[in-house]
């Protein structure tokens, strides 16, 4: 069976695949079906595709009667796929970052999971239209934080969770638990990888691309170069891996990053958290990008969400329980540190690699709407709170 991976859409894709699902939305009713829920009987490809086209369940419940036109409706074709799958075929740029659980199911995925860089947008998040500028006052200072004690990060401050699993999680036991991860100072202990490399930030995008860059002092990297010497300065051997995983390619990204894993893994025996830190992304039918945003200490800062994969889709994954536990300490440190940084957490049922270690997150910091210098803030921030569930917690 195909598996399915995110991709980068050009404008003929975009005709190719609009057609496709126009044309399987007009022919079957039943389609619709997969927009209602968890659907676990999708055995073919039709419906994976079907799948595709949702990767907003709810946003798309109603295509059948709002979207395709009447026998007398001069819709163009253009209009029906720009509101069946939210591009505009006008911007061949445009980027789907995700796709719905189902697909991963339908298709047989059996290694390479769907995108993580999907908005998860809830009341608690500051969205504006355009980044702040920060006036030369956005270098975070990311030595000597104060880290709060193993009694405060132990004790929830009211955790916030979007569950896209059938499993039923306690945060606040969770939180309260022991961690199964513990420093011994002894050799390096953090791995931070990027599956995405090249996604970068609002106007810092190379020529040609939609928000990627090669570029390490404007893609991810850059922002992976901040946690790794926030974490140094709290005494945490950090290996930053800057391989780049995701061009000239997008397909197979994560398989890639697995085996970038496994190799620091072999040599650096002592690693027991892996985090892989994307930025996530939204392009509006307007054309406008979300921007996830907070003022923290008067600086205008990107907000940042935790991705944890599970097993539900069958893969091995027996620490999922034990990544959990560490993100729920890291995301209660962030909110006792800096109210506001943190999304609520996104429980999925991929594996995103996070398989390798009893300590493995991956980060969305930031969103494309965001400027570097905002997700450069929060990296600082978060790895503060990832210092402090790691010594404290």
């Amino acid at each position: 069976m195909k598996k399915f991976r995110t991709f980068i859409i050009t404008k003929q894709k975009i005709y190719i695949a609009g057609i496709a699902v126009a044309a399987a939305a007009a022919l079957s009713v039943t389609a619709a079906i997969v927009f209602s829920g968890d659907n676990t009987d999708n055995n073919n490809e039709q419906e994976a595709v079907a799948a595709y086209s949702s990767a907003e369940d709810e946003m798309y419940k109603t295509i059948i009667d709002d979207v395709l036109p009447e026998e007398d409706d001069k819709t163009s074709l253009k209009d029906i796929i720009k509101k069946i799958i939210g591009f505009d075929t006008d911007k061949p740029d445009t980027i789907l970052n995700s796709a719905s659980s189902a697909i991963g199911e339908a298709a047989g995925s059996t290694d390479e999971p769907v995108d993580a860089d999907t908005p998860d947008i809830s009341p608690t998040e500051t969205i504006t239209e355009s980044p702040n500028e920060q006036n030369g006052q956005n270098e975070q200072k990311t030595a000597a934080a104060q880290l709060p004690s193993h009694e405060e990060i132990t004790n929830s401050v009211g955790l916030e969770i979007n569950n896209a699993t059938n499993y039923n999680v306690d945060l606040d036991s969770m939180c309260a638990a022991e961690l199964a991860t513990k420093l011994t100072y002894d050799g390096p202990e953090v791995l931070i990888v990027h599956t995405h490399t090249t996604e970068c930030f609002d106007g810092d995008a190379m020529s040609g691309e939609s928000e990627r860059t090669t570029n390490p002092d404007y893609n991810m990297c850059a922002v992976g170069d901040v946690i790794a010497q926030t974490l140094e300065s709290h005494g945490i051997q950090t290996i930053h891996d800057t391989t780049i995983h995701d061009y000239p390619t997008y397909q197979s990204a994560y398989t890639r990053t697995l085996e970038t894993i496994n190799k620091n893994m072999e040599q650096y025996p002592s690693i027991k958290v892996v985090l892989d830190v994307h930025r996530d992304a939204y392009i509006y039918n307007d054309g406008s990008k979300l921007r996830v945003a907070a003022n923290i200490n008067g600086m205008e800062t990107a907000q940042v969400m935790l991705v944890l994969g599970t097993d539900s889709m069958g893969l091995y994954h027996p620490y999922w329980r034990d990544n959990l536990t560490l993100a729920c300490k890291i995301q209660n440190a962030a909110e006792i540190m800096y109210p506001g940084l943190m999304r609520p957490i996104n429980l999925r049922r991929e594996r995103f690699n996070m398989h390798v270690t009893r300590g493995s997150l991956l980060l969305e910091i930031g969103s494309n709407g965001n400027s570097l210098e905002e997700a450069k803030t929060a990296g600082g921030y978060i790895a503060n709170a990832i210092a402090a569930a790691l010594i404290n917690g």
